[in-house]
Parts: C-alpha cells; structure tokens; sequence
C-alpha cells in the first residue's frame, strides 16, 4: 500500500485533537448530500415510471384508419371528489394485442373497469350512473399512477357519443402507447427548475464538508511539505482522508433515504401517493452515489488545499489570504439580465442555465459582501465583541462565508419563487348551477328533458339556455343525487358546477404548490446542514485564535460573542440582500409582472427569514461547546 494512502488511512482512525468532531461532522453534512441527491435522482425516475403506466392514455394523434381504439376523456365527480373518467372505444380488435396496462382485457361495450379508491366509493350512485350493480374489474397497480387515482375506464360503441369523427376522439395506434403523461411531464420540469436552483446550495454543502476542518487539515498538510512531502503526496493523503469520510457519509445517507422513503412515499404529488417502488433506488443508482459525492467531495478538498501545495510556508506563517476583488460584482447583471431576454416562453434549457448563473453570482458575489461589512464593522466597533467580529470577517471572508452560502442561496431560492411562482388559486368558481355544454339547436330539448326529469324526482329547478349552454339551478345540496339524474342526458358530458371544474383543473396548481414546499424544504435542510457543519470547522479553525485570546485574558463569553455574531453577519446583511435578488430574477422571467396570488409570497418571504435567522442561531449555539473545548489549555 502506498505509504500517503496508509497514513490518510490512519488519520480517519486516529484524527488527533478535535479531529473527531471534524470528521463527524464531514460525514454527517456528506450523508445529507448523499440523501438529498438519492431523492432527487430517485423522485425523477419515480415520475418517469409513474407516466409510463398511463401514458397509452396521452398517445394521440393516431390514424383513425388504423388505431387499435378510440379514447374519450369526461371529467367526473364523486363524493365531491374529482374522478376522470375514459371512455374507450375499440376500432380495430386484435385479439393478439396485449390490453392496456392495469386491464385484463380491453372493455367492451357496457363494461367499466374502475381504480380500487373509486371501488370503495361504488354505490348506489355509481352503480345508477353505470346501470352496473358492481364494477366489471379493478385497475391493477400496473394501469395506475398512483394508489389514490379516482380513474374509471369505460367500454363504448365506436359510434357512441364521443367517438364519432366530428368528436375528435383521440386514435391509438396501440393499446401500449409510451407518450408522457402530461401531469407528469410538467412535474418533470418543475424537477429540473428545482434542481437547477438547489444545485448551488448542494454544491456548497459538499464544500463545506470537505472543508470543514480546512485550517486543522492544512497546518498538518503544511508540516509534511515543510517536512519534504510532495506535492502529490500532500495531495494524495488529502484525497485518500476525504474520500473515506464521504464514502461513509455517502452510505448514511442512502441508509437515511430507504429509511424514509415509506414516509417520502405519502407525499401527494401528482393526484396522490407513490408506489413504494418507484421510488425505490436501482443499483444503478446506488453506484452513482456512492462514486458521485465522493469525488465531488474529494475535488472540493483539493481545491481548498491548493494554497497548502504551493505555499506551505505561508500556511505555517498565517499570512491573510488575498482579498476579494469587487469585479465579482458584474456576475449580478448576467442572470437577471439573460432572464428577462428569454422570458416565462423560452426553452427549458437556456431558462435553466440563467438561472443557474443567478444562483452562481450570488454564491461569487458572497464573499466580497462579507469582506466589505467586516471591514466596517471593524473600523466603527466600540468594543471587543464587535472589533473581533469584524476582523474575523475582514481578514477571511471566504471562511466566514461558507458556512452560511447554502442558506443564503435558499434565500434567493426562496425570493425567486415567491414572485415567480403561482401560488395560490384562484377558486373563483362557485357551486350555484350545473352545466352542459351541446351542439346548436339541442339547447332547448336538453333543457326541456332537464326540466322533466328533475320534476319527476321531486327538485324544484331553474333552467336557462343560450346557445351552447344550459344551466341547471337545483333547490338541494345533494349534487351527487342531482348528478346521477342528469347522467346519460349528454352521453359525452357530466353536469359539473363550476367550482368542481375548478376542482379538475386545481391540480396542476396544488403540484405547483407543493412542489415550492418540497423544493424549500430541501433547501431548508441542505441549508441546516451546511450551517450545523460550518460552525463546527468554524470553532476548530479559531481554536488557536481563540485559545490565545484566552490566555492573555480575554473572557470566554466575549470570544463566544464574537463567533455567534460573525455567524449572523454574513446571513443578515448578505441573506437579505439576496432575497430581494432573487425576487427581481423572478421578475426578470415573469416580464415585470407579479404572478403570485394573495399573501402567500410575501409569507413564504417571511418564513424563510425566520428560519434562516433561527437555524444560524441554533449552529451558533451547536459551535459553542466545540470551541470551547477546542480553545481551552
């Protein structure tokens, strides 16, 4: 075994004086890494998987000379649920073709197959809508995108109410079709928009990982160069420590993602629950891991290492690291500026890298910020607490500021969304009359057997025409009743109030709004995270500092004071800043104009200001007995 590879080896046993506070720390923001990178990996696959199963129903635009079926979509409610329901119609039977998945066979006429959610709600109203006293079949999980789905599949006539050519029926070329199922395929760009903004913080809890004991690794590091390593060897030994850590955090987290994954499983998304099994990690997926944040962790190490191969003397000696240049300015203007240009109707692809560049300036720009507040603080202290403070930021920006990068880009993650983003609905629907839609000249018959048939059940009703539209005003509250009634009036139409047409089409706003929570969750735990582990390396890289100060007599509490306020700086008078850029990238893409609905912007702003400013509280306080111990002799 090479000897450098042996001793890194060793220092992981034997990490020597706050070594083990370090290295636990590595592992446990690593395996955070290792957890979020496995969902997101695992949560795109899930979605893939998830519109593979009922993607036969989106294949369209088939020959109607030689589809296999005709399909006919028909909104529906049930126990004040939103149910779809299919209509299907077969053109052409090919007994040899394998059924639509989820089905043992494809229906015929006069047969309806239902989701096991819809057959615990089959009763009296379902089986009168259906003339049916039980479903003909369940769905199986194979027809299913999720185990919530309120799905009925119905058998027609090719030339019922629907399928007839001037309906615009959708034509299958086969009963296996691959297309992506719309609700899923948006679902698929809200995943690349959320990684492209999660993607910094990640990067910077990986940096923080790797260098959570920068200071420690490199006068240890610099000893052995002063000593006659080389610059290989100095770089061979760091990789080999960094690589051990990351692989064991690695396995932690892929540990904490099937651990969680039944809890992962119950979130909502899409119209419903997951299958456990589509979010269960391939081995493929297993090995990407594991090989993935390793190396990343190793790169960032050697990056953060640089200085100690070329200048070990300089380490030794503690000279200040060179100042942040002010040109980093600049990289503010890019990703706003390349956003407003594209605009909410370009491609994914360029929308993603500028905001990407936003994300970066931000995470460039942060260190300057420090150095510039430092500077001041120090120049304007009226007293110890303050003057320590501001020199530790001043001389060292770049340490001061990692700890906190991954929650200060959630704050432009945070003030992006809150702009950008539709949050809220608008539910402007109203539960006051049914409609139906009809072809010219059928108005009045429809409205005339309306009429009729609720007179015969014992509703007293208002009916009104125009010409493509009748509107039903019933004196009752039980719409299902009222539903079941009018049924078959319009054989390719349900009555429906506005507001449960509002209900159908809320769901693609409810996977919007859930998906911003999710997405700030990550960010909230990747920001956690990094900050838990900063304020770690951050008490045994001042360790010395600190235990100098203590001897020539300054209080503990003033050294403790100083460290808790350097940590609120940089999240204070760089996080803000931050968010309010984020929320103008956001402008920047929506052309200027606001897209939020109500409050929930504004709160969302709100809460991520609190929580940023208790989780540097919370870090603050966990860095505390580390330094303490870590200063004292």
């Amino acid at each position: 075994m090479n000897p450098m590879t042996d001793l890194g080896l060793r220092f992981v046993r034997r990490p020597g004086p706050g070594g083990r506070a370090a290295n636990l720390a590595a592992v446990g923001a690593t395996a955070v890494v290792a957890l979020l990178v496995t969902f997101l990996i695992a949560g795109s696959l899930g979605l893939t998987h998830r519109s593979d199963r009922i993607g036969w129903r989106s294949t369209l635009n088939g020959d109607s000379k030689t589809a296999v079926g005709a399909l006919h979509e028909v909104q529906d409610m049930v126990a004040g649920k939103p149910v779809t329901r299919f209509d299907l119609a077969i053109l052409n039977d090919k007994t040899n073709a394998a059924p639509p998945p989820g089905l043992p066979r494809v229906p015929m006429p006069g047969e309806v197959f239902v989701s096991p959610k819809l057959a615990e709600l089959w009763g009296s109203g379902l089986s009168d809508r259906y003339k049916l006293p039980e479903p003909t079949g369940v769905i199986s999980n194979a027809g299913l995108s999720s185990p919530d789905d309120l799905v009925a599949i119905r058998g027609v006539a090719p030339n019922s109410a629907g399928m007839t050519a001037s309906d615009h029926p959708d034509y299958l070329e086969s009963w296996r079709g691959t297309a992506i199922d719309g609700r899923m395929a948006f679902l698929l760009v809200m995943v690349a928009f959320g990684i492209a903004l999660v993607l910094f913080p990640l990067l910077s809890l990986v940096g923080q990982a790797a260098g959570v004991a920068a200071k420690r690794r490199e006068h240890r590091l610099a000893a052995l160069r002063l000593a006659g390593a080389t610059r290989g060897q100095v770089l061979l030994l760091s990789a080999v420590e960094q690589a051990v850590l990351a692989f064991f955090g690695a396995i932690a987290g892929l540990i904490g993602y099937t651990v969680l994954s039944p809890l992962i499983a119950r979130i909502p998304l899409g119209g419903g629950r997951w299958y456990l099994h589509d979010l269960t990690v391939r081995w493929w997926v297993i090995l990407v891991v594991l090989i993935a944040v390793p190396v990343l962790s190793v790169i960032s190490a050697l990056i953060g290492l640089g200085r100690v191969s070329i200048t070990p003397l300089g380490v030794v000696r503690g000279q200040t690291r060179k100042a942040a240049s002010a040109l980093r300015l600049g990289l503010l203007v890019v990703g706003p500026v390349m956003l407003a240009v594209l605009g909410t109707g370009g491609a994914v692809l360029p929308l993603l890298i500028g905001i990407g560049l936003a994300a970066l300036a931000v995470r460039v720009v942060g260190p300057f910020a420090v150095q510039v507040i430092g500077r001041f603080l120090a120049r304007t202290a009226n007293g110890p607490v303050v003057l320590l403070a501001g020199r530790r930021l001043a001389d060292d920006p770049k340490a001061a500021f990692r700890p906190v990068a991954a929650l200060v880009l959630s704050g432009f993650v945070t003030g992006f969304l809150a702009l950008f983003m539709p949050f809220g609905l608008a539910q402007d629907g109203t539960d006051a009359a049914f409609s139906l839609h009809t072809d010219q000249g059928q108005t009045v018959a429809v409205a005339k057997e309306v009429s009729h048939r609720l007179s015969e059940a014992g509703f007293t009703s208002e009916v009104t025409t125009s010409e493509e539209s009748v509107d039903i005003h019933v004196s009752t509250t039980d719409r299902e009743k009222v539903r079941t009634i009018l049924y078959d009036l319009v054989p390719d139409q349900v009555p429906l109030t506005d507001a449960e047409k509002d209900a159908h089409e809320a769901g693609v706003y409810l996977d919007m709004r859930l998906g911003v929570a999710l997405l700030l969750g990550l960010v909230f735990v990747t920001g956690a995270a990094s900050t838990a582990a900063g304020a770690v390396g951050t008490a045994l890289d001042q360790s010395a500092p600190a235990r100098a100060l203590r001897r020539s007599g300054i209080p503990l509490s003033v050294i403790e004071r100083s460290a808790r306020l350097a940590a609120v700086v940089p999240v204070i008078g760089v996080g803000l800043p931050v968010v309010g850029f984020g929320a103008l990238c956001g402008l920047a893409l929506s052309g200027g104009h606001i897209l939020t609905q109500g409050s929930s912007g504004a709160i969302l702003l709100a809460g991520q200001v609190i929580v940023g400013l208790i989780l540097v509280a919370v870090a603050g306080a966990a860095g505390a007995p580390v330094l303490r111990k870590a200063s004292a002799g």
